[in-house]
C-alpha cells in the first residue's frame, strides 16, 4: 500500500476513531445465508457460537472446524475459526486457515494480517507487505497502516515508512490514540535505524499525547536519552512511571543500569520488532472492549513475531484469566522466561490463575515458592497476603503482609494499600491495636482515602468508641463514594449508634438499594426500622437477611432471636450479659490497589 493509498483510506474515514473501525472487525464476519440452517451444520455451529460467547476459544475453534468440514468454502466460518484458533494460541491451525481464506477471498483483515506476520517471521518484509496491500476490509486500514510502515522500513524504504506514520499523526486518524501511536512508532523507527537523535522529538510528542507514560514508552524514551548521554533525564522518565505502581521489575532493572552509568539497550531492532510493538500497542486498546477477541489475537500475533515480548505475553495471560480461561492463562504465564525481569509478575499471575481454578493449595504453594526465590520483593509478600485474606486466613495473611511492610524503607503515598490491607487482616484476626495503627498510617500516606476512612470509622462504630469522629470520617467517605453500599451502610450504622434512628433509616434504606442481597446491611436496616416503630417491615428485613445466609453464626443466632422476641428483648439481654448492643460486622469493601502494568 502506497502513502497515497493509505491516505485515501484514512481520509475516507476522517474523524472516526480507529477503535470504532476495529469494532466492526468483530461483527463484519456475518454468516452468509445463515449457515446454521444449512443441512448438517446447525449442531456444530450453534455449539461453536455458545463456546464463543463464554470465551471458550479452544472449543469454539474445534466446533467451527466441524462446521467447516461440512461447508468448507464458507469464508465467514473460516474467519471465525481463524480468530478462535488465534485466541487459543494454535498458530499452525490459524496460519493454515488464513491461507485457505486468502485463496477464497483475498484481503480479509485477519487472514491478511496472519499471513503478513508469518512472512515477516521469515524475514520477508516484501511478501508481508503484499498481503496487507491486498486487504479489502477498510475497517482494518488503520492497523494495516501502522504495520505497512514497518514493512516499508523492512524493505529499506525508510522515507516512505516515515511518511505513512507522519500522515497518520498529522491527519489525526484514530483520534488521540492514533496520534500517540504514530508518534511513538516514528520514534521507534528512528531507534531501529540507529538515529537516536531523530527519535527524541517524536517520543516526546508521544509522551505529551499520553495521559500518562506507558511502560514501553518510558523504556524507549529513557533508552534514547541515556544513549544520548542525558542520564538525569532518562532517570526522571523512569521515576515518573515507577511512581504509578508499588514496583515494576523491568523499570527497576533499567533504573539500576542507569545508576551504574550504563545506557539502556534499544527497544526495537528490526521491522519484525516494530510490527510486534504495533500489534501489542493496538491490543492494549482493544482488550476489554467490544473487540476483545481481536485484541487478544493481536497480542498473540505480537508474541508470534517476537517471542520475548513479555508485555504482550502478560497482557494475554491477564485477559485470559479475566475470561476464566485459566488453563490458557497458566500456559501464557509459563511462557515468560525465568530470567526475565517480569518473571515474578508471571509467577504471581500464575498463582492467581490457580486461585481462579479454586486450586488454593496450588496458588499458595506457587507464591511461597516465589518468596523463596524473590524474598526481597514487596509484591510477592503482598500477593500471598491478599490470597490468604481472601481465603479468610487472616492471621496468616497479617504475617505475609508483615513481610511486605518490612521491605518498605520509607513509607510513601504508593504504600498506603499495604498498611490498609494488613490492617484488615489484623482487625479480622482480633489484633485491634496494630490494626488501628495501620489504618492511621494509611490515612497519613493517603489522606481522605474513602475505603480506609470507612473501615476505620466502621470499626470504631462496632466497638462503640470515637463515634463523632467515626461519623465525620464516614461522611467524607460517602461524599467520595455515594454509590458504594458498604460505605453508605456504615454512615447509617453510625447514626443508629448515635441514636439518630430516622437518619439511620434513610441511609440504610439507600444502602439496601445499592446492595440488596447483603445479609448484614438488610439486618442493620431491620434494626433501624424497628427503632422507629416500623416493626412489620423490620421483621421482613430480618427474614431477608437470613435468606442471604450470613457467614457469621452469631449474626444468624441474633437475627433468629430478634424474630422470636423482638429487638427490645435482645438488647436488654445483651446489656444484662455485658455484651455490645450490636453484634455482627459487614467487612467494608477492601479494594486492592493493584499495579498498573501499562
Amino acid at each position: 500500500m502506497t502513502t497515497i493509498q493509505f491516505c485515501r483510506r484514512a481520509s475516507s474515514r476522517s474523524g472516526r476513531a480507529w477503535a470504532a473501525a476495529a469494532a466492526s472487525l468483530a461483527v463484519a464476519a456475518t454468516l452468509g445465508g445463515t449457515p446454521a440452517s444449512a443441512q448438517g451444520i446447525a449442531g456444530p455451529y450453534l455449539a461453536a457460537e455458545h463456546a464463543a460467547r463464554i470465551s471458550d476459544f479452544e472449543t469454539a475453534a474445534t466446533r467451527y472446524g466441524q462446521a467447516l468440514a461440512r461447508q468448507p468454502d464458507n469464508t465467514a466460518l473460516i474467519d471465525r475459526a481463524l480468530l478462535h484458533h488465534l485466541g487459543a494460541d494454535r498458530m499452525a491451525q490459524a496460519t493454515a486457515l488464513a491461507r485457505r481464506l486468502q485463496a477464497l477471498e483475498p484481503g480479509r483483515h485477519m487472514a491478511a494480517l496472519m499471513l503478513s506476520v508469518d512472512a515477516l517471521r521469515r524475514d520477508d518484509a516484501a511478501e508481508a507487505g503484499s498481503y496487507l496491500d491486498s486487504e479489502s476490509d477498510e475497517a482494518g486500514s488503520f492497523v494495516s497502516g501502522l504495520l505497512q510502515a514497518w514493512m516499508a522500513y523492512g524493505t529499506g524504504e525508510l522515507a516512505e515508512a516515515r511518511t505513512i506514520l507522519g500522515d497518520i499523526e498529522e491527519s489525526g486518524t484514530g483520534g488521540a490514540a492514533g496520534r500517540f501511536l504514530a508518534a511513538y512508532h516514528l520514534g521507534l523507527m528512528a531507534i531501529a535505524a540507529g538515529e537516536d537523535d531523530a527519535a527524541l522529538a517524536p517520543l516526546t510528542r508521544a509522551r505529551e499525547a499520553a495521559q500518562r507514560p506507558t511502560r514501553r514508552l518510558a523504556l524507549a524514551l529513557a533508552g534514547v536519552q541515556s544513549r544520548l548521554g542525558d542520564m538525569e533525564a532518562a532517570q526522571a522518565v523512569l521515576d515518573e512511571r515507577l511512581a504509578l505502581s508499588l514496583s515494576d521489575a523491568r523499570l527497576e532493572s533499567a533504573a539500576a543500569m542507569l545508576a551504574g552509568g550504563r545506557p539502556l539497550g534499544r527497544i526495537v531492532d528490526s521491522a519484525a520488532d516494530g510490527a510486534a510493538e504495533a500489534l501489542y500497542g493496538l491490543s492494549r486498546y482493544l482488550i476489554g472492549g467490544n473487540t476483545e477477541l481481536v485484541g487478544l489475537s493481536y497480542a498473540r500475533l505480537a508474541v508470534h513475531l517476537r517471542p520475548d515480548h513479555v508485555d504482550a505475553i502478560l497482557l494475554a495471560a491477564e485477559f485470559l484469566a479475566q475470561k476464566q480461561r485459566y488453563a490458557l492463562s497458566v500456559a501464557a504465564y509459563d511462557a515468560v522466561p525465568d530470567g526475565a525481569p517480569e518473571a515474578l509478575d508471571a509467577r504471581i499471575g500464575r498463582a492467581s490463575a490457580f486461585e481462579g481454578m479454586e486450586d488454593m493449595d496450588g496458588a499458595e504453594e506457587t507464591l511461597r515458592s516465589a518468596i523463596g526465590q524473590w524474598p526481597d520483593e514487596i509484591e510477592v509478600h503482598r500477593a500471598l497476603g491478599d490470597l490468604l485474606r481472601r481465603t479468610r486466613a487472616f492471621e496468616a495473611a497479617a504475617v505475609a503482609y508483615d513481610g511486605a511492610v518490612a521491605l518498605v524503607n520509607t513509607p510513601e503515598n504508593r504504600h498506603w494499600p499495604l498498611y490498609y490491607q494488613r490492617g484488615i487482616a489484623l482487625e479480622r484476626s482480633k489484633q485491634w491495636p496494630r490494626a488501628e495503627a495501620d489504618f492511621r498510617t494509611a490515612l497519613e500516606l493517603e489522606p481522605d482515602q474513602p475505603h480506609v476512612l470507612n473501615y476505620l470509622g466502621y470499626s470504631w462504630v462496632e466497638m462503640g468508641v470515637n463515634l463523632s469522629e467515626a461519623q465525620a470520617m464516614i461522611e467524607r467517605a460517602v461524599e467520595q463514594r455515594p454509590e458504594d453500599g458498604y460505605i453508605v451502610d456504615s454512615l447509617g450504622w453510625v447514626l443508629y449508634r448515635l441514636g439518630d434512628f430516622e437518619g439511620a433509616v434513610k441511609h440504610l434504606g439507600r444502602a439496601v438499594e445499592l446492595r440488596p442481597v447483603d445479609p448484614v446491611i438488610n439486618d442493620h436496616y431491620g434494626d433501624a426500622l424497628w427503632m422507629v416503630g416500623r416493626r412489620v417491615e423490620a421483621e421482613f428485613q430480618w427474614r431477608r437477611a437470613l435468606s442471604f445466609e450470613p457467614e457469621e453464626e452469631d449474626v444468624v443466632d441474633r437475627i433468629r432471636r430478634k424474630l422470636e422476641t423482638g429487638l427490645d428483648v435482645v438488647m436488654a439481654e445483651e446489656e444484662a450479659a455485658g455484651k455490645p448492643a450490636i453484634i455482627g460486622q459487614t467487612e467494608p469493601a477492601a479494594e486492592d490497589a493493584g499495579n498498573d502494568g501499562g
